[in-house]
């Protein structure tokens, strides 16, 4: 009778114990999020790029987070690695035209041509002038959000440099340009991967790149917070949760770099299994989870294979009124998802309107993304996938 009693304390001590670790977690889940995205956006991350090899900084420091709240590794220390051609800036970046000096991303910006449509930009411009290294100088009435984007040109191909046309002289005369823009034909990089297993060996799947636009030169670096730091953390957050909550369904995480540079980690990834995608029930890759108060928007919700885990976040959405609205949209190479959509069900969801700091810009800082959704839409997005 006394061992019973002792027995009975002994179990109820355990199921408080993890009931409360439960709810902490629960309590505390913006706050962890929040110190996974101001740390990968912080300047000693490079902005997560090939810049002084920031992404691989970034993935050392995912890896140990896996290796601390318990994520078993699916690759040899959590890293999965591979190589792709791309560009880093490193350096000193000025650009001086007729005595004045212009201010790096604000009043000019960098990229390697082959990135845009750039004949269309330079019949476009009042003002252009080619260097002798081949650079291309030229005047636009905006500056492009992709323009710091430096990875998926082939090398050779000639560097751009635009300019607000509005801070030009009617007849610019002295140009002095300083571009530090290395092409890495074979740059070693790594997606970092885990799991936690579950009562079958039946998947979820679920990603995130972690990479970002790296800098432009040591004078400006791309936090990258909303993109995608946040989506990084909402992952975590999951794998966390995971290995608490003994789950059901196989539990498998990854994290890819080069998104930024043509969705480059995440094509290995797929083209090199590390799981048997046949037993993936879902895979739903997270990328931009800030902000938020337009509500979620989830890519290949219309798939044969997927349309019925967005009806469920729709109805659940209907019926507990927590986002404005949930938008279905067409399947699109635009996140890491893309390349998974012939091998298992896989779907993109991101969050709608802001606040956040801004997209591929030095702005997109921790501090300037709101998470006040982020609780109840991770909750909404788990409750629907049956997790």
């Amino acid at each position: 009778m006394k061992r019973s009693r002792i027995l009975i304390l002994a179990t109820a001590i355990i199921f408080n114990s993890q009931f409360s670790i439960l709810n902490s977690l629960s309590a505390q889940d913006e706050a962890y999020a929040r110190r996974i995205i101001r740390n990968l956006s912080s300047p000693s991350m490079y902005g997560r790029g090939a810049s002084y090899k920031g992404d691989s900084i970034a993935a050392a420091y995912l890896a140990g987070e896996f290796r601390k709240i318990g994520v078993k590794p699916l690759a040899p220390g959590y890293l999965q690695h591979y190589s792709y051609a791309c560009y880093s800036h490193e350096g000193p970046v000025s650009l001086s035209i007729s005595g004045t000096e212009m201010k790096p991303y604000e009043q000019f910006r960098i990229y390697p041509a082959t990135r845009h449509a750039v004949p269309k930009k330079l019949d476009a411009a009042r003002w252009k002038k080619k260097m002798k290294d081949g650079t291309w100088i030229f005047s636009v009435e905006k500056l492009d959000t992709y323009g710091p984007i430096v990875g998926v040109a082939t090398e050779g191909a000639p560097v751009c440099v635009e300019v607000l046309d509005s801070l030009l002289p009617r007849h610019p005369r002295k140009v002095e340009l300083t571009v530090p823009l290395n092409h890495h034909p074979a740059y070693q990089s790594q997606n970092v991967v885990g799991y936690v297993q579950g009562e079958v060996d039946s998947m979820m799947v679920f990603t995130a790149h972690y990479d970002h636009c790296g800098t432009m030169g040591d004078g400006v670096y791309f936090p990258g917070a909303h993109d995608n730091a946040s989506g990084v953390a909402a992952v975590m957050d999951i794998a966390r949760r995971s290995v608490l909550s003994k789950p059901h369904y196989t539990m498998v995480f990854m994290f890819f770099s080069g998104e930024e540079s043509g969705l480059k980690g995440s094509e290995y990834a797929a083209g090199h299994p590390l799981i048997d995608y046949s037993k993936v029930r879902l895979l739903c890759n997270i990328d931009m989870f800030c902000g938020g108060d337009e509500g979620l928007m989830v890519f290949n919700a219309k798939s044969a294979d997927t349309k019925v885990y967005y009806e469920r976040l729709k109805a659940l959405n209907d019926q507990r009124k927590v986002a404005p609205e949930v938008r279905p949209r067409d399947n699109a190479p635009n996140s890491d998802h893309y390349w998974f959509t012939s091998r298992c069900p896989a779907i993109f969801i991101l969050t709608m309107g802001g606040p956040f700091g801004g997209y591929h810009d030095p702005a997109d800082t921790c501090d300037a993304c709101s998470l006040r959704h982020y609780r109840d839409y991770l909750k909404l997005l788990l409750d629907a996938l049956g997790i």
